[in-house]
């Protein structure tokens, strides 16, 4: 005679954990260090733009054209550059807008033509959100901070003088 087993359900699976994206302590520095970035790239298109009508019809006015747009993407990449490392991820203290040559983290992303800081800041600039290349967290510049700040106490008591 077989034996019966017990009329258990199967095991279900607890719920999938979601990771929920980090608030960021303050968002100012990622935002002024996404803005020369923004501006650097598209220093670059009106350089590649400039190049295209320099070589098109090769005059005065296009070599000025060109060579203002090289010194445009020369300042505004030394600008970005050192914008970009002064932001720092608020749990691992990396540098996650600029590559260091570090391993990057197994949760890491990038998108492929790129390297992990430039994805971090097209991330940024697309969605608000990014994903520290060194520690794997999740990131919302748009997500308020939960903890209280400093000056302001919750406690809902109010002094009357």
């Amino acid at each position: 005679m077989p034996e019966s087993t017990p009329a258990t359900p199967p095991d279900v699976p607890e719920k999938a954990r979601v990771p929920r994206a980090r608030a960021v302590p303050t968002a100012r520095p990622f935002r002024v260090a996404v803005f020369f970035a923004a501006l650097h790239f598209l220093g670059l298109i009106a350089t590649a733009t400039a190049l295209a009508g320099f070589f098109l019809r090769p005059s005065l006015l296009a070599s000025c054209f060109l060579l203002g747009g090289l010194v445009f993407c020369a300042v505004s990449w030394l600008i970005a550059y050192f914008k970009r490392r002064a932001v720092h991820c608020p749990l691992c203290k990396g540098t996650p807008l600029i590559n260091s040559g570090a391993l990057p983290h197994i949760r890491a992303h990038r998108i492929r033509p790129f390297n992990h800081g430039t994805s971090a800041v097209l991330s940024i600039l697309a969605t608000q959100k990014f994903r520290c290349m060194y520690c794997g967290s999740d990131y919302d510049l748009l997500k308020p901070r939960t903890r209280l700040l400093p000056d302001t106490e919750g406690d809902g008591t109010e002094e009357s003088a």
